[in-house]
């Protein structure tokens, strides 16, 4: 059986959709699974459990499947046609290439909402699954985990080879970033965090930038200066989430980077101000959310927009911060 899964969400989001996703595996374990979306993000994915081939949902003939009276491509017709199971993750921009398949003739294709109406309290994560088992199919965990392989780890191995890094001091991954600049706390905040934790303990700190960091990540080393800072700029994902797997911990904002670390397993510090931890926060054993709602938080996304200050994120200090990071530090 050859199943279908589109999904056109950012890191964060594709990334909290994995428990949905993973439960095609282990209900078809025997089938071949192929995900259409962003491949610099499903390369995270490929050959590593979750789907056995990837395919940009940004080609030419796809764009026909988003037209509702378009005449659709017959290759693509018969590309669809070749899975016995499509699986739609979205919310109502999926609707037009639903009715399109349905207009095909595909015989089982389902929707999974992504993200809950504003009046449900519940986790994305929790909200997804609940869709799954009134269609048959059972969810074997709630948990996202990511999977490096070989390869990965390989390229991890020799990052911290050329820069003769050990075990000698911890290695701590902060990620100053994130999609909104409303969620993230003050780049001054974060360099005290550095420093401290370089003079406290020798650490070396890994900050990963993105395209969308470069004017916080300007801001950040503007208050900070040490050869014990590692920036990694532009990195494709899968080397990053090996180089992360190997750290002592990370730390950083509601962010995409936030939720790939938290999946890798290691030991994360998540700090939310703007948004509802209880509805956005990454899962993991060794999670720990710093959380200050003020009397305006949580806010929608339209609210956030006209946020005139950063009242949620300015009220979590360096110290409580530093507080969470320790007992990670000092657990073996």
């Amino acid at each position: 059986m050859r199943i279908l899964i589109v999904h056109q969400g950012a890191i964060g989001d594709f990334i909290l959709s994995l428990p949905a996703i993973g439960s095609f595996r282990y209900n078809f374990p025997g089938a071949s699974i192929e995900i259409w979306g962003y491949p610099d993000i499903l390369q995270l994915v490929e050959k590593r459990f979750y789907a056995d081939t990837i395919s940009s949902i940004n080609r030419k003939e796809m764009a026909q499947c988003y037209n509702e009276n378009a005449l659709l491509d017959t290759k693509l017709v018969e590309c669809f046609r070749q899975f016995g199971l499509i699986v739609i993750f979205g919310g109502e921009g999926q609707k037009t290439l639903l009715h399109n398949l349905k207009r095909i003739k595909m015989k089982e294709v389902h929707c999974i909402n992504t993200f809950p109406q504003r009046e449900e309290k519940a986790h994305i994560i929790d909200y997804q699954i609940s869709q799954l088992s009134p269609l048959g199919f059972r969810v074997h965990d709630k948990v996202p985990t990511l999977f490096p392989n070989e390869n990965d780890l390989k390229q991890a191995t020799e990052f911290f080879t050329q820069r003769q890094l050990d075990n000698s001091s911890p290695m701590v991954a902060i990620h100053i970033g994130s999609g909104s600049r409303r969620k993230v706390w003050l780049p001054g905040f974060f360099a005290q965090l550095s420093e401290k934790l370089i003079e406290d303990y020798r650490a070396k700190i890994i900050v990963p930038i993105g395209p969308a960091d470069e004017e916080i990540a300007h801001e950040y080393f503007n208050f900070v200066a040490s050869d014990a800072i590692i920036p990694l700029v532009n990195l494709p994902i899968n080397k990053l989430a090996a180089i992360l797997q190997k750290c002592k911990l990370y730390i950083g904002n509601d962010s995409g980077i936030t939720h790939l670390a938290a999946a890798l397993g290691i030991p994360v510090v998540a700090l939310f101000g703007p948004t509802d931890p209880h509805i956005w926060g990454p899962r993991g054993k060794g999670v720990s959310i710093v959380y200050k709602p003020s009397e305006c938080s949580p806010c929608s996304r339209e609210k956030m927009k006209r946020c005139v200050n950063q009242m949620c994120m300015e009220e979590i200090s360096v110290e409580e911060v530093y507080s969470r990071v320790k007992c990670v530090i000092h657990d073996p």
